[in-house]
């Protein structure tokens, strides 16, 4: 990890989680709350990096409310993605539809702690202060963050642009990201799948061998001159059983963290389109409104198209107002029109200019972003498939060491009963 991170000077971990309840015993609201620690590891540099040691408490609408602040105030970064806030069944079927089932918890408690991982290795979102204050305020981190306003940045907009608008002009790498996006998606849930069913598969076959172990065991009863080469054939595939439901374990942990997390980045890189989306509306928003303004005064010349002008101004005009249209404008009027289409004109102009400016840069960031994130999202692939392999290969192992074990025993010399 490069030193420049905050990972450097402070481990972040989540240990811990609990019910927790607000209100009255019978009609409070109950949720699930996890320990947040950060421990710091190199004293020297943390004053500098603004953190100390704290144990803090956070309910997942607090983790999700850190995801917004940092959606909005970043627009040019990737977001590392929050755990499915919905239990989901399609991948994890050995899940009860209870919110408080400790297999849940356990898989939310690595989501979020990886999401909190990968925000303090981030080049950028390690560095901002509402981030620092997450991990060392518990209830009043909330008022901290509502502090900033972050919600109302291009609120004004949005409400004025339709939800269906479809861009004129869309730059390829985010045509592009946007069609990976989706087929990340939809490639890791496959493979989630498929993984996730033969994980299952070898575990109704490890759970057999319980039932083979019994059989042996059984067996060995009546055959006393085989008594002790069955008993531990028995022993060595009980044991065979009790390892391969830890390595499994372990893939769940592990593995299949990772794919579900790449899963979710899906979402996180939909986000990101979606700020660039909006950015390319204003701009098209305020084009369109300096070439319908340019238009509108050049029209204000032909006495013909007079009246037309007039009604392609005032879509809003009450029907009082449509009805005198009807009749010749006048030099006064005209003037007045004259003088509002080319205030508008200019205020568009005006903001034309530092939104270009503004998608000059995100565009620039970006891209940056965009290829640390390939990057990463390489060596993190990676060393998820290498260690499944790992995996694989030591539930081969322990199976070829048990039966082994087992062919020696069956040479074993027993002296016959008398």
């Amino acid at each position: 990890m490069p030193k420049s991170h905050l990972l450097s000077v402070a481990n972040i971990t989540i240990e811990d989680y609990e019910k927790a309840k607000k209100g009255s015993d019978y009609m409070g609201d109950v949720f699930v709350i996890f320990k947040v620690v950060t421990s710091i590891t190199n004293i020297d540099n943390a004053v500098t990096y603004g953190v100390r040691n704290s144990e803090v408490w956070h309910r997942y609408s607090e983790f999700d409310l850190l995801y917004q602040y940092l959606l909005h105030t970043y627009p040019s970064q990737i977001i590392p993605p929050l755990p499915e806030k919905k239990l989901t069944t399609n991948i994890w079927t050995k899940m009860t539809i209870d919110k408080f089932d400790g297999e849940y918890l356990e898989h939310r408690r690595i989501g979020l702690e990886k999401f909190l991982l990968k925000i303090a290795s981030h080049p950028r979102l390690h560095e901002d202060n509402i981030f620092k204050t997450f991990l060392m305020k518990g209830e009043d981190w909330k008022s901290v963050a509502d502090s900033t306003e972050f919600r109302s940045k291009n609120e004004g907009f949005l409400k004025g642009v339709a939800a269906s608008y479809q861009l004129k002009n869309c730059d390829p790498q985010f045509s592009e990201l946007r069609t990976y996006a989706d087929e990340l998606e939809s490639r890791a849930n496959a493979l989630l799948k498929v993984t996730h069913n033969l994980c299952n598969k070898q575990r109704s076959c490890y759970n057999s061998y319980k039932d083979l172990a019994k059989a042996f065991s059984e067996w060995s009863v009546i055959e006393k001159n085989l008594y002790i080469p069955l008993q531990k054939t028995s022993h060595y595939i009980e044991n065979l059983e009790g390892a391969g439901n830890v390595l499994l374990l372990e893939e769940e942990m592990k593995f299949y963290e990772n794919l579900r997390e790449y899963s979710n980045y899906a979402n996180s890189l939909k986000d990101h389109i979606r700020k660039y989306e909006l950015q390319q509306v204003k701009i098209e928003h305020l084009q369109s409104t300096i070439e319908s303004k340019k238009a509108s005064l050049a029209l204000l010349g032909n006495p013909e198209a007079d009246e037309d002008n007039a009604a392609s101004e005032g879509k809003d005009a009450s029907a009082g107002s449509k009805l005198s249209g009807m009749f010749k404008s006048t030099p006064q009027q005209k003037d007045a029109r004259r003088s509002r289409l080319q205030s508008e004109l200019s205020e568009a102009e005006d903001a034309l200019g530092p939104a270009l400016t503004e998608m000059e840069q995100f565009c620039s960031e970006a891209e940056e972003e965009i290829e640390r994130w390939k990057k990463e999202k390489f060596e993190n692939l990676k060393h998820a498939i290498r260690m499944y392999a790992k995996m694989q290969l030591s539930h081969c192992t322990q199976g070829a060491q048990c039966w082994r074990a087992v062919k020696v025993s069956m040479k074993e010399k027993e002296s016959p009963s008398k």
